[in-house]
Order: C-alpha cells, then sequence, then structure tokens
C-alpha cells in the first residue's frame, strides 16, 4: 500500500525499562505492518534496564532517541512526532504485541474514508480476554461516579458502564470518544499543531487532552474489531509508580477541567476530591483503629492525599522543561 513511494505509517513507541517486553513488541511490528512502508522511532526515557542497548543492537533499522532522563510520556511522543514521515501515526506502548496485520488493516480503514481522523485496535489481555481501556471522554456524572466513594457504593452503576463502555461488545465497527494511546492511529493532516501533546500532561491526560481538542474540531475516532492487539497493561511506566499513579491521575484530571472547561469547574472539581479524600481517610482511620488495616497503610493513604489536594505528582519535569511550562509555552527540542 506505497502510496507513491511515501511513507504509509510512522509508528510511535515510548519506552521506560521494558526491556523484555519492547523486545516483544518490536518483533511483532513485521508481520503487524504486512507489508507497508512503516517507519518506526522508539524514544527512550533514560531506561537504565539495556532498553536503548537492546534497541541499538537487535533493531538497527528502527529510529532511536535516546532521552538522558524521563521526561515524561507527552514530551517524548513530541521529539518523534517531530521526526515523522507517514500519512499515519501509530502510537504504540511498549507491553504491546501486534497481531497479523492488524497495522495494515487500520490504515485500509482510513483511506477508506478521509473525514475518519483515526482508528484504535481491540486490545487483549495475554490470556485473550477483552480489555476495557476505551472511554468516553469526562463528564461530571462519568467523574462523580467513578472517581469518588460513589463508586464503592454502587460498583456497577449506570454512569460506569457508559464511562467504561462496558456494555460495548466491540464487535462491529464503534466510535469511540477517548481511544487508548496505547495503540491509536491518527491521520496527521488532521493534526494541525507541531506537537501531537499538550506537554503541560506529562504522564496522564495527555491523549485524553489531544482526544477532546480533535473531537472539538469535529473529528472521530473507531475502534476496529479486525484488528487486534495484545496488551500486557501497566508494565514499566504508570505500574512503576507508586499508587499505579492514582494521585497524578486526578491532579491531570483537575488540570484537564481547568483547561476545557474552566476555572470555577476545575476549582469545584478539587473541591469534591479533596472532600472525598478526607471520608476516605475518615474511613480508613477508624479501619485502622478496628484492627482491619495497617496503620502503615493509612500513612501511605494519608500521603497520596495530601500530594493530590496539593497537586504534587510524583513526576519531576526535568529541570530545562520548568520555565518553558512555567510561562506557559511548551517547546518540543529536537
Amino acid at each position: 500500500m506505497h502510496h507513491n513511494g511515501q511513507t504509509d505509517v510512522s509508528i510511535i513507541i515510548v519506552n521506560w525499562n521494558t526491556r523484555l517486553l519492547l523486545n516483544r513488541c518490536l518483533c511483532s511490528i513485521e508481520a503487524g505492518v504486512g507489508g507497508l512502508a512503516a517507519q518506526v522511532l522508539v524514544v527512550d526515557n533514560g531506561s537504565t534496564d539495556g532498553s536503548a542497548e537492546l534497541v541499538a543492537d537487535r533493531f538497527p533499522q528502527v529510529e532511536l532517541v535516546r532521552n538522558q532522563e524521563n521526561v515524561g510520556f507527552a514530551r517524548a511522543n513530541n521529539q518523534a512526532y517531530g521526526r515523522a514521515q507517514g500519512r499515519y501515526v501509530l502510537l504504540l506502548n511498549p507491553d504491546t504485541e501486534l497481531r497479523r496485520d492488524a497495522v495494515k488493516q487500520m490504515v485500509r480503514f482510513l483511506d477508506a474514508d478521509q473525514k475518519r481522523a483515526g482508528v484504535t485496535a481491540v486490545l487483549r489481555n495475554p490470556d485473550g480476554t477483552l480489555q476495557r481501556y476505551h472511554k468516553r471522554l469526562p463528564r461530571w456524572s462519568y467523574v462523580l461516579w467513578s472517581e469518588t466513594l460513589l463508586r464503592n457504593l454502587v460498583p456497577s452503576n449506570r454512569w460506569v458502564r457508559e464511562f467504561y463502555m462496558l456494555d460495548e461488545p466491540f464487535d462491529v465497527v464503534t466510535e469511540i470518544e477517548q481511544p487508548p494511546a496505547a495503540c491509536l492511529m491518527l491521520r496527521r493532516s488532521v493534526i494541525a499543531s507541531k506537537r501531537l501533546f499538550d506537554e503541560r500532561f506529562p504522564i496522564f491526560y495527555n491523549d485524553v487532552d489531544l482526544c477532546r481538542r480533535l473531537r472539538d474540531a469535529g473529528h472521530r475516532f473507531f475502534l476496529l474489531p479486525g484488528a487486534e492487539v495484545k496488551h500486557h497493561g501497566g508494565a514499566g511506566g504508570v505500574g512503576a509508580m507508586p499508587d499505579q499513579g492514582m494521585a497524578d491521575s486526578l491532579i491531570g484530571l483537575i488540570r484537564y477541567y481547568r483547561k476545557h472547561e474552566g476555572l470555577i469547574s476545575a476549582g469545584i472539581l478539587w473541591l469534591i476530591l479533596t472532600l472525598n479524600s478526607l471520608l476516605v481517610l475518615t474511613g480508613g482511620l477508624l479501619k485502622v483503629l478496628g484492627g482491619c488495616r495497617p496503620l502503615q497503610w493509612w500513612k501511605l493513604e494519608l500521603a497520596k492525599r495530601v500530594r493530590l489536594a496539593a497537586g504534587h505528582e510524583v513526576f519531576h519535569y526535568p529541570k530545562d522543561m520548568q520555565a518553558d511550562l512555567m510561562a506557559g509555552a511548551v517547546v518540543c527540542r529536537h
């Protein structure tokens, strides 16, 4: 499917200390692209497990960008996006493995209709069961019923089911408001900026922000059931963060609200999440006093909730990024 010698797809993989999984991911690409003209870019975020050396030694055809430190998911993707040559760009996690012709089918799907801005694949666990990473964009009802104690009261409430699309079988082409960046192919012509992600969302909500911006511009995304990807999920990256990055994720959500819903909405959300934290901590302390939980658990929960209220992420911006972010200007350097 070569278009006048043009590259069909640029595959971008951001890696941080997932060497073994990255190896399997890169090994799966040839079968996944099915003969397409593909450019593969790996950005290594200062791994200490030999990931960059693995790519350089075993996959010389891959374009490798080595960062000396972890600059975050957003900035690393932007580094690769600045080098992308393809008509389409595929964001791919290093803990994924492409099934045969998965990328080829996604390219064909976008080629068939110029109005389709992006497409994602069906994500499956290693045992073959379906993963539910495809979601709708955040709305008040979804946030309140999925991110507060209300979810504990009614675990399978209708808003959680809607938000996580739990009743969708994903066996037909389905429109997705918030496709996962674990495997997301985008038409490069719909991205007006030279940067893909807003780097003020370094780890979380950068993909949600991107989807919101593109949807606000009238673009739509779809899930293609014929394209399948094995996704190990949570390996490295977020999985290596304390509490799976829960506090950082909610900080990202508040920033998302500030950007797209305004300061007042973001303030109300911060207040709700802070009050929710106080309830969680009070209930947790009672469990500790009753002997149901160890004191150490409560101390960790307290630290997490204080970080959330203060907006302090675990992720630390590299020094050369901080001035740009403080000034509100996010620069991608190559």
